[in-house]
């Protein structure tokens, strides 16, 4: 179903472009941590409000996981990704002419119904242009590539605002999302010419529903959401949101400071993606990569938990480590991506993708709760902090007991 006779340019230009929409978005996600003090002091917002605004932006992505799913099943890739990343374009835009809390909450909806379809559509992009093998590596490499976005969101956006202010930052990004959304619809196809698999589309209702009847009849599916729901959260609860504060009020960094950290954060995922991506052709298990990487980032936030009043060096290392192994998200895609057909592959990673980014608003709005309730109850920032990266670290936990119970499909087994 995989022609070697396509352009090589044609596939490498694949990769990029799915770097490039894992990019904008990932830059969204990692701004939260650098403009929170700044929303929070110039619209006056509490930490519950302020985890609120930044978490809005994930749970329009989840709504629209299943739409776009459906969409991109029936419709392809090319358009549907295109259109729906011009809303988030938009919505930056919007985000930064911002007067008031509803304002920046209609704009964040915006950028996440716009980014819901990012993910699932390079997945589907990776299933139809190359080998099934190659799944987690490739996913690895968008991440890498596409990482220079969350990076821009953090040191960078950081000293930007200095010189130009938090709101000429987000025009600029918003007019370069609308950039990306039409290049991809004048470059990007759905599969190569002589694909066979684009026969079997959801071309109904009654087709879209049985589909995800069979779907959700793979019990192994729901064991890998299960770890799904605290795949992407833990990252983006801290890089994006609350490491930011972390560092400013424990530690005694200042904005720019606090932005250096998150820089090597997500410098820290991007690697990842380059190391943890093939891992699962390397060792020939994707459940065992899983495992051991979600095992060492628990021992991370368990550490911060923990330790009363933790060495600054070893809260960097601690967060460091963590971004890296949270990237056993990577053959978990690969995981869900191997039990399924290609003409179920846009509904069942979109299924995965809400689950991942439902994860990310209940753990950032719940690390403000925490925090708020802390405070409410006597305690120091330090002792609110430390209970927040202990549930973080319990959630692991739980989740990846879950998961162990899943079978294995090794990456030369998997669907062809």
């Amino acid at each position: 179903m995989i022609s070697l006779s396509v352009s090589p340019l044609a596939r490498i230009w694949i990769v990029l472009f799915s770097a490039l929409l894992f990019g904008v978005a990932q830059f969204q996600r990692s701004a939260g941590g650098i403009i929170s003090p700044l929303l929070t002091e110039e619209f006056d917002l509490t930490p519950t409000a302020i985890g609120a605004v930044i978490g809005t932006m994930f749970i329009a992505t989840m709504t629209m996981q299943v739409p776009a799913g459906i969409a991109l099943d029936r419709y392809g890739v090319r358009r549907v990704v295109p259109l729906m990343l011009a809303v988030s374009g938009l919505g930056s835009v919007l985000f930064s002419f911002a007067e008031d809390l509803q304002w920046l909450l209609v704009a964040r909806i915006l950028l996440g119904v716009g980014f819901a379809s990012t993910t699932a559509g390079a997945y589907l992009l990776f299933t139809r242009w190359f080998p099934q093998d190659r799944f987690a590596t490739l996913s690895g490499l968008m991440v890498a590539i596409g990482g220079i976005g969350g990076l821009m969101g953090t040191y960078p956006l950081a000293e930007s605002i200095e010189v130009f202010g938090w709101r000429a930052n987000f025009v600029a990004m918003g007019l370069f999302i609308l950039v990306v959304s039409l290049l991809g619809f004048v470059t990007i196809r759905d599969a190569p010419p002589d694909y066979q698999g684009l026969t079997t589309r959801a071309g109904s209702l009654r087709d879209t529903l049985l589909g995800y009847r069979q779907i959700f009849g793979k019990r192994d599916f729901f064991k890998i959401l299960s770890l799904g729901l605290v795949t992407f959260a833990p990252i983006t609860a801290v890089a994006g949101l609350w490491g930011g504060p972390y560092f400013q009020e424990i530690h005694g960094l200042s904005r720019t400071q606090a932005g250096m950290i998150l820089f090597a954060l997500f410098l820290s995922t991007s690697l990842a993606g380059l190391v943890v991506g093939p891992l699962d052709r390397r060792f020939g298990t994707r459940k065992g990569v899983v495992l051991v990487c979600a095992f060492l980032s628990f021992c991370c936030f368990a550490t911060l938990a923990s330790w009363h009043r933790v060495p600054f060096e070893v809260a960097v290392l601690c967060l460091v480590l963590m971004t890296f192994f949270q990237s056993f998200y990577l053959p978990l895609a690969a995981h869900n991506r191997s039990l399924f057909e290609d003409h179920l592959i846009g509904r069942a990673s979109t299924l995965l993708t809400l689950v991942s980014v439902a994860g990310i608003p209940l753990l950032q709005s719940g690390f403000g709760v925490v925090l708020d309730l802390s405070l409410r109850n006597g305690l120091s920032d330090e002792q609110g902090y430390r209970l927040g990266f202990g549930a973080i670290s319990v959630a692991l936990l739980v989740a990846s007991v879950i998961y162990a119970t899943a079978k294995d499909i090794k990456p030369q087994d998997a669907h062809k």
